[in-house]
């Protein structure tokens, strides 16, 4: 078999396919199973992963393994678990039964089996490429070959076997398929006593194919033998089969699925296969069946491993950290924790207000700068948007020109009612960050006062582990299961307790709101001078004693996927209340979460809730009926699938920030899309691309999966350079004039190309 240009599978594509097939919107599961099987109480089929090089035989094979999920009962295989022989005949007789109603019920997936069965024969799947299908072969392969073929191939079948397809073609439901397969099995056992006695039996191809000089006894059928009326009685049978019959199969068809949503005991076809446990022994077994499912196996992708997590419930009431809550713990930690001098505290105090209102001041033109471009940006897409129509009313400037020009009526232009926009913000407070923590405070607080300006709900988080550490007193707690951040069930995706503190919001007040910020920007301070000590310099000179911040605000780990699933719960919260029909969805931070590389899932046990020990593969992350999977590639992915659930499930538009204070040539590869550009050489080249355009501009559009846009910028980019030419005195040359002017223009030009960029992501 040729495997070497495996085809890509979609399975979400397959997913659908096997919920119309199974004509209900189930949960569909690709793992590494030999069989289908279907869970009634949850609904959710399983299926195994094939690795194939043809869509038809892919599709196919789902038919087949969902009609085997649907119609064939799980105790009923339980029953003859011992009896290989009668396993064999009884698995061929049910891919009979099963196909048939599957291609009944959608004959869409006749010209799947048509092709399938036809790839599958080429690459000999049934061992028959050297064998004459008409005297190397005995009944049972013979039906089984027939049917699988869609009765294509050339069999020259005794009158005595078409009244056993006759039964075949008659089959009804699994206890018919067993009561069958025992009929045959001892007919063909009878067959073969009679061969026996023959003179040069045992020079027959059929010993050689099936062993039969190695058979000892007729054992493993306890019925009775077959009679010559158990034959002769299909012929009544088989005269029954009209079109009323089928209308009468439809309804037991019907009422048999409708059955499966009753028991429990519906859900599998042969869980070890046509070879059941251990494989077949020599007899009378099907050897192309045999042959097909050890060749099917093969086909079993044990590469690919999927681990299906739902989203957990946050447990929002200890996640949320309140901006209230924020300044009552600044107010006690300043008058109450805070140690040292109270005259130095009060200095460094009166120190940070005017610092603050000066930046604020400073940066006006560059808020300012933003809503002007988002007001005409909105402006002109409102026109662009715009429609033209007739009013009914004469022009009385245009009445002249009737007699050839259709068109005199007064034109009404109509423009489409603006959009309520919003903004939510997450700021990276981790560890990590800890170098790019002031510019990247400080453009948050552009965006802040943007959102202001332009009068839009906003809300702004700091997504962080140190409260609930803190809280706890043990870091260890961060995983614990029970009475945390989420509400966990069996099947739950599982991630670290975490909180986001909700630093500012369009609700506060403007003193609470500028009280907030000033901590937040003291906070940028305060990090920036202490790695500024570190590198020898000192910033403080006498500003007054350091203030610090309270533990619950240090920098910590980066729980970003843990925000990115709360915020599942909190967009459409936010999007309702306030009638928001654009939503910008912003982090800013430098990309990595804790558990970037794999979600594990939770599980139930008699000791409670545990990690799951067994999840190895894939993360495929549960929305309902909808799926979201990674794929293949771990690393780094957990994060885009995330993004990409918000934005399906909510609408949202998705940018993020990453504030570089330096960046060396080798960090931007990591920003190269390495799906569109494979071999070194074409990613080294748009490397270079990225780190032209970050050189010169000082910011870059680069890819990040699950981002609308993903800037990479500087962090003193965002501010507004306005033309500075206080330095030019009327003692100075026209070169010196001209080359401050030139530069002033120059850092004017930069500092806007990243805003007039983000405007166009936000208007």
């Amino acid at each position: 078999m040729d495997t070497q240009n495996i085809k890509k599978i979609n399975f979400g594509t397959k997913s659908q396919l096997a919920k119309l097939i199974a004509s209900e919107n189930i949960t569909v599961q690709h793992n590494q199973v030999k069989t289908a099987s279907f869970d009634t109480l949850n609904r959710i089929l399983t299926l195994p992963i094939f690795k194939v090089q043809s869509g038809d035989v892919y599709d196919m094979l789902i038919a087949h393994e969902c009609a085997h999920a649907l119609w064939t009962p799980t105790d009923g295989w339980a029953k003859i678990a011992d009896d290989n022989e009668l396993r064999s005949y009884v698995n061929v007789l049910e891919d009979c039964r099963i196909d048939k109603k599957i291609q009944k019920k959608y004959p869409g997936v006749v010209r799947n089996y048509l092709n399938g069965f036809d790839i599958m024969n080429d690459q000999d799947f049934f061992g028959i490429k050297d064998k004459d299908i008409n005297t190397d072969l005995m009944l049972i392969d013979k039906i089984n070959l027939y049917y699988k073929s869609s009765k294509r191939l050339p069999f020259m079948f005794a009158p005595e076997d078409k009244l056993w397809l006759s039964k075949v073609d008659n089959l009804k439901s699994f206890k018919d398929v067993v009561d069958l397969a025992k009929l045959l099995l001892n007919w063909q056992k009878k067959q073969i006593k009679k061969m026996k006695k023959l003179p040069g039996f045992d020079n027959h191809i059929l010993v050689e194919n099936y062993k039969l000089s190695d058979e000892k006894s007729d054992n493993n059928v306890n019925s009775k033998d077959v009679k010559d009326s158990d034959v002769q009685d299909s012929k009544s049978e088989s005269s029954n089969d009209t079109n009323d019959g089928d209308s009468k199969s439809e309804q037991e068809d019907t009422k048999e699925s409708d059955d499966k949503t009753k028991e429990n005991d519906v859900g599998a076809s042969n869980p070890d296969g046509a070879g059941g446990k251990g494989g077949l022994k020599p007899g009378l077994t099907a050897i192309t069946d045999k042959t097909y499912e050890l060749a099917k196996e093969k086909l079993l992708d044990t590469e690919t491993r999927f681990t299906y997590v739902n989203l957990p419930e946050p447990n929002l009431d200890k996640i949320m950290y309140s901006n209230k809550k924020w300044l009552e713990t600044w107010k006690n930690y300043r008058f109450e924790r805070l140690y040292g001098s109270k005259d130095r505290r009060i200095k460094y105090l009166n120190w940070l207000k005017n610092d603050f209102t000066k930046f604020k001041n400073d940066n006006k033109k560059t808020v300012m700068y933003l809503v002007k471009e988002f007001e005409m940006k909105k402006s002109a897409t409102a026109y662009k948007r715009a429609t033209t129509s007739k009013t009914g009313i004469i022009d009385p400037l245009k009445l002249s020109s009737y007699k050839y020009n259709d068109d005199i009526f007064k034109k009404l232009t109509i423009l489409p009612d603006a959009k309520n926009h919003g903004m939510i913000m997450l700021l990276d407070w981790s560890g990590s960050m800890c170098d790019v923590i002031k510019q990247t405070i400080d453009q948050l607080l552009n965006l802040i006062w943007f959102c202001q300006k332009i009068n839009i709900p906003y809300e702004v988080y700091l997504f962080t582990s140190e409260v609930y550490c803190n809280e706890r007193g043990d870091r260890s707690q961060r995983h614990d299961l029970n009475g945390g951040s989420w509400n966990y069930k069996h099947g739950d995706g599982m991630f670290e307790n975490f909180n986001l503190i909700n630093v500012a919001s369009h609700k506060m007040k403007k003193l609470q709101l500028d009280e907030s910020l000033m901590y937040l920007y003291h906070l940028g301070i305060e990090y920036e001078d202490r790695y500024a000590r570190y590198r020898g310099s000192d910033y403080r000179e006498d500003r007054g004693d350091e203030m610090g911040s309270p533990p619950e605000f240090y920098l910590g780990t980066t729980p970003l996927n843990e925000s990115l699933v709360v915020m599942n719960k909190l967009v459409p919260m936010f999007k309702k209340k306030y009638n928001i029909e654009k939503l910008t969805f912003i982090t800013l931070t430098d990309g990595a979460s804790n558990s970037n590389y794999y979600i594990n899932s939770v599980v139930n046990t008699e000791e409670g809730l545990q990690q799951s020990k067994a999840d190895t593969g894939s993360p495929v992350v549960k929305i309902g009926k909808k799926q979201y999977s990674m794929g293949k590639n771990l690393y780094g992915n957990v994060t885009p699938l995330l993004l990409k659930v918000l934005k399906d499930q909510h609408g949202i538009n998705t940018i993020g920030f990453y504030l570089a204070k330096r960046i060396r040539s080798w960090d931007f590869d990591r920003f190269v899309d390495r799906k569109k550009y494979k071999d070194w050489s074409a990613r080294h080249d748009q490397q270079q691309k990225i780190k032209s355009q970050f050189n010169k501009e000082k910011c870059a559009i680069v890819n990040k999966e699950g981002y609308n846009k993903y800037f990479l910028i500087n962090g003193k980019t965002m501010k507004v350079e306005n033309a500075d030419l206080s330095a030019v005195n009327d003692n100075m040359k026209t070169g010196k004039i001209k080359s401050i002017f030139s530069k002033s223009m120059k850092g004017r030009i930069i500092s806007r190309t990243l805003l007039n960029k983000f405007i166009d992501e936000v208007a």
